[in-house]
């Protein structure tokens, strides 16, 4: 049995990306992200703790439109220089800014990564930002400190999940500058830890953006395979696990 509950773990572990996982939190003396959710959704509607995505779940994205980003609130006290925006997966030192710390609460763009030759254009309102070798993309979050913090944990230098994602579960905003929308299932809030890892607060809700008409990226080829393996394990060991002792 133990073998089988092994297995079990890791297929939990690898379809992480469509279910839900338990987000840990620290102590603040700031309202917590679970207070920002019920301040903008109906009370309870979203679960700060239970309702993230896995970690590795929310790496790798992409636009299944022209995405629209709105700043939701930022209460981190570098909210004035912080800079947040997307990087090309294929290669993370190209990154095109999409709000910077004058934007405030509310402030909305529009992102489009179009196809141009052999690379892919992004454009932040219309206006060039950058050249992506891939049209894969993860978020960043850049400080005063000299740390960029991103979506994809192992890209971190502390190693520390800086990102926690939420996708729309339907709720109709109650609250904030997206009252009256619907928190639809294209839509994604991205909470970010803006503090390096031992000596931060853990309470992700520094900025929180409200991302739509984005997808995170399902898993490679190589994965699925890895998956089917380990199903066939599961299956066998099941088998053994069931057979009558011998007597």
């Amino acid at each position: 049995m133990i073998a089988v509950r092994r297995v079990l773990v890791v297929l939990g572990v690898l379809l992480g990306c469509h279910a839900h996982a338990a987000c840990t939190f620290g102590t603040s003396s700031e309202p917590s992200l679970q207070d920002v959710f019920d301040s903008v959704l109906p009370a309870g509607s979203l679960s700060a703790t239970n309702d993230c995505l896995p970690d590795g779940g929310d790496a790798r994205w992409i636009a299944t439109g022209q995405a629209v980003a709105t700043i939701v609130i930022e209460l981190a006290g570098f909210a004035s220089q912080n800079t947040f925006g997307i990087y090309d997966v294929a290669d993370p030192t190209k990154r095109a800014t999409i709000f910077v710390g004058s934007d405030g609460v509310g402030t909305q763009d529009t992102v489009q990564i179009m196809q141009s030759g052999g690379h892919y254009s992004v454009f932040d309102n219309g206006v060039w930002a950058a050249n992506f070798t891939s049209s894969t993309f993860g978020f960043f979050l850049s400080t005063p400190q000299n740390n960029t913090f991103t979506s994809d944990t192992s890209l971190n230098a502390d190693g520390g999940d800086h990102m926690y994602a939420y996708q729309g579960n339907g709720a109709t905003f109650s609250g904030g500058t997206l009252a009256g929308r619907t928190f639809a299932t294209n839509m994604y809030l991205l909470a970010f830890e803006d503090l390096a890892f031992p000596n931060t607060d853990r309470d992700y809700q520094d900025f929180v953006a409200a991302a739509q008409f984005i997808a995170p990226v399902p898993l490679p080829a190589g994965g699925a395979l890895l998956l089917a393996a380990l199903a066939t394990m599961f299956a066998r060991a099941r088998g053994r696990s069931l057979r009558p002792a011998r007597v």
